[in-house]
Order: C-alpha cells, then structure tokens, then sequence
C-alpha cells in the first residue's frame, strides 16, 4: 500500500475506490462521528487519524451506517501542555470519499517525555468550520532516562458484545482512570466474519460501516484520542478466520484486508515495529498475518507466521537491545497451552517448528517477556521447557469469553487461569532503590467493577 507523505503531515491513501456513503447534500456541517485517534507515537512523531462524518460525536444512535462520511478537511492544532505559548496550526488536510473520507496527520520534530495538547477541527468543503475535538498524548523518554512507564493492552472485542448498546466497551473507561502512558490493542478489533448483529462484511463499504460503529460508541471513541495508541490486527481484522495471503472472502480479497486496516487505523510504514519507553521498557509489536505460510502446509522449518525479514528484524534488535524490560507483542500466542483443536498460532503442533525456535531464542534474552492476544481467557504462563513467561489479557470482558469457547486449566504451564474472565492487562515498569521492577496486573470487566484478578511482579534479573 502507498503513502503520500509531506515533510510535515501525512495523509494515507488507499488506492482502490469503493463504494462509499455519502453525506447529506443538504447541510454542510462537518464532524468526528468516530472519533480521533493518536497513533505510532516515538520521542519525536505522533500520527493523528480523523474521519471526517455529516455528524458530530454523540448525535446519533449507534447503529449500522449510523456515521456517514464526508467530504470535508482536518486541521490539527498542538501544543505542549506546560507551555504558555499558542497553539502551531498546521495546514488543513482534505480528505477523499476514496479514503473513507479519512486524514492521516503526521506530527513531527516533537520532544521527547512530553505531554501534549491538540484540537482537531472539521471543514466542510466551502470551509466551515464544524465540530472541535480535543485530546492529549505523551511523547516516550529517551532511552537513557529511567521513567516509571504504565501500558494497559486489550484483545478481541465485538459489536455483539459492547458493555453498553451506546457506550459501548466499558474498559475503555476503566484504563482512562489509571492514565497510562501507552495503549496496544493485538488484534481482532472489528471481526468481519460475526453475523451478529449485522450481516458478515464481505465488501469494502461492509468493512469500513463495521469500524465506525465500532468506534462510534462513547468510550470506545473518546479513549483513543487521550492515550498514545499503537494497533495490531489479526485474521477477524483481515478478512475471516484463520486467514493468510491469497484468501477471500466474499468480494474482499486478503491485500485489500490490509489496505483496510492500514486505512482504518494510525499505521506506520511496516507492519512490525518497535517502540522504546525509556530506560527500563521497550515494545515490539510484531505481525502474524502480511508473512504467514498455509495452514495446510507441513510445518517444518520454512513454515512461518513472521516471514523471514521480520523474524530476523526481531532477533538481531532484540539482542542489541539495551532496555532493561523488553515486551514482545504477538497477536497470538508463542508459548499457550492453546485449546485442543486450534492450528493457527506458534503454540500449536501445527507451527510447532518456528514456535520452539521462538522460545528458545527467546530464552536467551534478560527479561523478555511475551505479550499476546486472540485468546479469550485471561492467563500467565510459564513455559516448562525454556522459562519463558507469556501473559495474555484475554478479552475486553466477560461476554466476550463465551464466543469460541474457553480452555482446560493446565498448571504445567499456568501460574494464572482465568476462566471465563475478560478485561485488560496493566504492565507497570518502575525502579524501587535503583532496582528496576515490572508488574503485570490483570484487570476484570464493568461486571467485577476492573478489580485485580491476579498480579505478578519480576525483579531485574
């Protein structure tokens, strides 16, 4: 997919037009019916998503094409947050019905452990000004300063399963109260394949009315534009389940899959990606569809989920690297145990190969630690061959756990099980006496009011 991007800004552009949803010719008042997103941020970008709608945030119910796009532009406008000088304005993007109407906003030559504010204001195509979104970011420290860091990470979320018909997800606002620093979402954002409660999206313009209702709802909307947020997709977020390359589904084909998620989300110029948070923590967040072999194929050693660049990517950075803490993201888990009949992940027979070169590459690295989605139950696991430590937050709650089943406790790997338990996991990286710590906490949903379920801390080694 390209880019087209200016010294200052970006927009992302998809190249293939669709059928789209076009606003009411009759009014020109323009909006964020879905929200701002702030995405890719390092110690010196952030990228800015806007879509620009005929509505405003809020103004309609939220229901199936309740958020039509339209033609329009953004303006971004930041500033740092302790600064008593003005805001910089940037110059207005215009957005395109070919692009679901959405801008791509790239901030650059930001400062490092930063905290900032900007307000991203609609246009209407004669230049009105509409609706004015405001939000705030923090910017990573360098890697030499050590910060206390807070990452909250969620998994697998569905229309069919909002907390509230118009709220929507209730963790989103639970993670707001406990400001952290980061968001990772690993994957299955949107699931094209879940008939429930519309039809499967089996086109483009199926695919993008998924994601704004999805992000229509109140607290899924307004968390991504007051949290440093970086995306992962994974096979619902694509196409189907269990998907790779050369796949369709319905008149959706598996690269169009891609072009929609790099569309519908801040994305950056790869796929996989690392983020440095200071001193003590570092993220790679890695990708499990773009290089994935055939399920059907015999594993052995040219079968993968990585693909051979980024498999060597991860390795040679994460031996060069320096943090003290280092999180590898998957979107699906290396190390399990996984339920009997799953084939898509390295911790089924069915990847076995690559997932036992993982492991023990893994093994060899101080203070690595596996990070995972696509499960729905929340879990930490300890693997008995290598030590490594995998956790997972399961799904963003409780309901969610009942689609696809749920797995047999298995204490030769568990030291935390929680059946038929969704929310968030909160990792929290802080120094006591000059002693580098982290702590993984696993949150409950709306129904357990958030409350810790399990915690568990490491010491530097």
């Amino acid at each position: 997919m390209k880019k087209r991007i200016s010294s200052h800004l970006s927009v992302l552009l998809c190249l293939q037009c669709a059928q789209v949803t076009v606003a009411d010719a009759t009014t020109d008042f323009r909006g964020f019916a879905t929200g701002v997103k702030v995405g890719e941020v390092t110690q010196t970008e952030a990228l800015i998503w806007a879509r620009v709608t005929s509505v405003k945030e809020g103004d309609t119910l939220v229901t199936e094409n309740s958020a039509p796009g339209a033609e329009g532009s953004v303006l971004i406008a930041y500033k740092e947050a302790d600064s008593d000088g003005s805001y910089l304005k940037l110059e207005p993007q215009t957005v395109q019905a070919e692009d679901d109407y959405i801008a791509q906003i790239k901030l650059s030559t930001l400062k490092p452990q930063t905290k900032y504010l900007f307000t991203a204001t609609a246009y209407s195509k004669e230049g009105k000004a509409g609706e004015a979104v405001k939000g705030k970011f923090r910017t990573p420290a360098d890697a030499h300063e050590a910060v206390d860091v807070t990452a909250v990470v969620v998994t697998c979320q569905g229309i069919d399963s909002v907390d509230d018909k118009q709220k929507g997800h209730w963790v989103y606002s639970e993670m707001l109260d406990h400001d952290p620093d980061l968001f990772i979402h690993t994957g299955d954002i949107v699931y094209y394949d879940r008939n429930e409660p519309q039809p499967d999206s089996k086109n483009v313009e199926a695919c993008r009315q998924r994601w704004a209702r999805m992000f229509s709802y109140e607290w899924n909307r307004d968390f991504n534009s007051q949290v440093s947020s970086y995306f992962m997709k994974d096979d619902h977020d694509v196409l189907k389940d269990d998907c790779w390359p050369g796949q369709t589904f319905g008149e959706m084909t598996f690269e169009r899959g891609l072009e929609l998620f790099a569309e519908q989300t801040p994305q950056g110029e790869l796929p996989y990606r690392r983020v440095r948070w200071g001193k003590d923590a570092e993220f790679w967040m890695l990708e499990g569809r773009d290089f994935r072999s055939r399920k059907t194929m015999s594993d052995g050693p040219e079968k993968s989920l990585l693909g051979i660049e980024q498999k060597a990517w991860l390795k040679k950075t994460l031996t060069e690297s320096d943090a003290t803490f280092k999180l590898v993201v998957f979107p699906s888990p290396v190390v399990g145990p996984d339920k009997k009949g799953k084939r898509d992940n390295h911790s089924n027979p069915t990847f076995a190969t690559e997932g036992k070169e993982l492991r023990e590459f893994l093994a060899t690295i101080d203070n690595a630690f596996i990070v995972c989605g696509d499960r729905h139950w929340q879990y930490g696991s300890k693997d008995p061959e290598t030590g490594v430590i995998e956790v997972c937050p399961g799904p963003i709650n409780d309901l969610h756990t009942k689609r696809g089943g749920n797995m047999y406790e298995d204490k030769n790997y568990q030291f935390y099980f929680g059946k038929g338990k969704g929310g968030f996991l909160k990792i929290f990286v802080t120094r006591l006496e000059n002693n580098p710590q982290i702590t993984f906490t696993w949150h409950g949903d709306r129904e357990n009011e958030g409350k810790v379920n399990f915690e568990q801390t490491y010491l530097n080694k």
